[in-house]
């Protein structure tokens, strides 16, 4: 049985706002940690370029992470010089609104 790509990539990306919203919340570098391995399972070509650059500079934010809201967010320790496809400042910048 075929997945549906669309089905898959919406789940990734509920996945990615499940460990997003622990990272802001909590400053877990684990939950910005799996965020990022998410975002960079996403296929691009299934995404428009809005939602694709929101991605990429939203994977950018969160793997440099930076105190915020009161929540320490760790040290830099578990980010790596690794591929890092896509992120998203601007996105985040609009979850701590």
């Amino acid at each position: 049985m075929a997945r549906d790509p669309v089905l898959e990539q919406t789940r990734l990306l509920a996945g990615v706002l499940t460990h997003v919203s622990r990272y802001l919340d909590t400053g877990c570098p684990r939950a910005a940690h799996q965020a990022g391995l998410l975002l960079r399972c996403l296929d691009a070509s299934t995404m428009d370029e809005d939602l694709m650059t929101s991605c990429e500079q939203l994977d950018q934010a969160i793997s440099h992470p930076r105190h915020l809201g009161g929540a320490s967010a760790g040290s830099d320790a578990w980010t790596s010089d690794q591929f890092r496809s896509r992120t998203s400042a601007t996105t985040i910048s609009s979850f701590q609104n």
